[in-house]
């Protein structure tokens, strides 16, 4: 199986016509992460989300078709995405984001696909004056970690505690 380039890879805001194709991808994620939610319910966060750009934005990543070399255009269909919430924070000065999930498909991993959606929010939140993007990693998943130091993230020593309501 060949690694997708990352050049042929388009970044864009998710549209409801995205939510299938998101909710199959994070139903890997969630066995992964042993979650307690499902695929509906990760749709209705999607769609909530979608409907109030406020609490945060999705972005996804397209592949583009070959055709004789000229990429241009030409969509093969959706091989990631990452979504991110807004949080005010005293702390922060400001509005912040974090990032919640990203998901990349096999086929797509290896290829810096993951690092461009990470970049593509990055900028959203400079573009929105946020003052600091975050993102917990599960335990494991040196890929992401990889990603985050590629994109100019450092780890923070904190400890999340939870509690599930």
């Amino acid at each position: 199986m060949r690694a997708i380039p990352s050049a042929a890879v388009e970044i864009r805001p998710a549209g409801m016509q995205d939510i299938d194709k998101m909710c199959e991808f994070v139903e890997e994620l969630l066995v992964k992460w042993d979650a307690r939610a499902t695929k509906r319910d990760a749709q209705r966060v999607y769609e909530h989300v979608m409907k109030s750009p406020d609490l945060g934005v999705i972005l996804v990543a397209e592949t583009l078709a070959e055709n004789t070399g000229n990429t241009e255009g030409r969509k093969a269909g959706m091989c990631g995405f990452a979504y991110a919430s807004y949080e005010w924070r005293s702390e922060f000065g400001g509005e912040t984001m974090e990032l919640v999930e990203m998901f990349v498909e096999q086929a797509a991993r290896s290829a810096g696909v993951g690092r461009r959606l990470l970049n593509e929010l990055i900028i959203c939140g400079r573009e929105r004056g946020i003052h600091r993007f975050s993102c917990q990693v599960h335990p494991g998943n040196s890929a992401i970690e990889r990603a985050l130091e590629s994109c100019g993230l450092d780890p923070e020593r904190r400890t999340v505690w939870s509690l599930n309501l």
